[in-house]
Formats: structure tokens, C-alpha cells, sequence
């Protein structure tokens, strides 16, 4: 998967980056640009300049929602191979990277899933955690739905933003 993602960051920075979709692909852009954005958002490569550039192409409100579905499909792509793979990795072991007060709430409990993600790398920890600890499928979904819309706006909304400065 890291493979994957990495030719396709690759291929996106070859066509021009992610504001060249829009060129390439007009209006069906997003069939695009979605998929790419959930890959890349299910591994340690960056997709927040994916959520900014939906942001400048597609305006404030369509931007937010391509980020917010983009995430959150990755946010259920990563927990989903966790779910599937890696069964036997030691949840404790997982869990000593994450603050103090956040460890205290077990990995089902929605402020862990939801101000979870909102720490610096807390979106890769709280899916693999979800997924060791046997978050239940809709709890999960349902979480990061609602984590990820500050995110989606924030990041569409800087895009926006810089469209309109100009």
C-alpha cells in the first residue's frame, strides 16, 4: 500500500500536483481526486495539500465535502486493514505514543475517536488503535464522520482563501 501511494504522490506531483486535476480532468475531477486523497490520507504521506487545493478549485462548501468524504473513507480504509492484519500487534505497545489523558479512555469511547484525530498524527493512531482494540464498524464510522468535518472546512477554507486573495 505504501508502494501504491507513493507512485501515485509521485504521478500526482508529475502532472503538476493536485490543482492540475482540475485541468486535466474538469468536472469529473473528484472522481479523481477522491480516491487519491483516501489513499494517500491511509498512509504516512501527506494529503492535507489534497483538502486546501479542493478548497481553491472547488470553493468553500464542494472543497470541504471532497475532503471530508476523502478522509473519511481513508479514516475506514486504514481501520479496515487493521481490522484484517494486524491482529497481533501489542495495543499497549500502540497506545505509549498518545498523551497521558487520552490513554485513559479506552479506544471505543468517542472522545478517544473523535479528539483523538485531532492531535498531530492522531488520525493513523486512533484507526490502528480502533482497529486492535475491535472498535465496532458503525462506532468508527460514525466518529470519524464527525471528526474529520472541522478538518475538512479548515483545510477548504484556507484554499478558498487563497483563491480570494489573489
Amino acid at each position: 500500500m505504501l508502494l501504491v501511494a507513493f507512485l501515485t504522490w509521485r504521478w500526482l506531483a508529475g502532472i503538476g500536483g493536485a490543482a492540475a486535476l482540475f485541468d486535466r480532468f474538469g468536472a469529473r475531477a473528484p472522481l479523481v481526486s477522491i480516491p487519491i486523497h483516501v489513499l494517500l490520507s491511509a498512509t504516512p504521506f501527506p494529503s492535507e495539500l489534497i483538502g486546501v487545493v479542493n478548497g481553491s478549485v472547488y470553493g468553500l462548501w464542494v472543497g470541504a465535502l471532497c475532503s471530508w468524504v476523502g478522509w473519511w473513507c481513508g479514516a475506514a480504509l486504514e481501520y479496515a486493514l487493521v481490522r484484517l492484519g494486524a491482529r497481533q500487534v501489542d495495543r499497549d505497545d500502540a497506545a505509549r505514543h498518545l498523551p497521558a489523558w487520552l490513554r485513559r479512555f479506552p479506544a471505543g469511547h468517542p472522545v478517544f475517536l473523535i479528539v483523538g484525530r485531532q492531535l498531530p498524527f492522531g488520525f493513523h493512531a486512533v484507526n490502528v488503535l480502533a482497529g486492535l482494540a475491535g472498535v465496532s464498524v458503525r462506532r468508527q464510522l460514525i466518529c470519524a464522520a464527525v471528526s474529520n468535518v472541522p478538518y475538512a472546512f479548515f483545510s477548504a477554507a484556507v484554499g478558498a482563501g487563497l483563491i480570494a486573495a489573489r
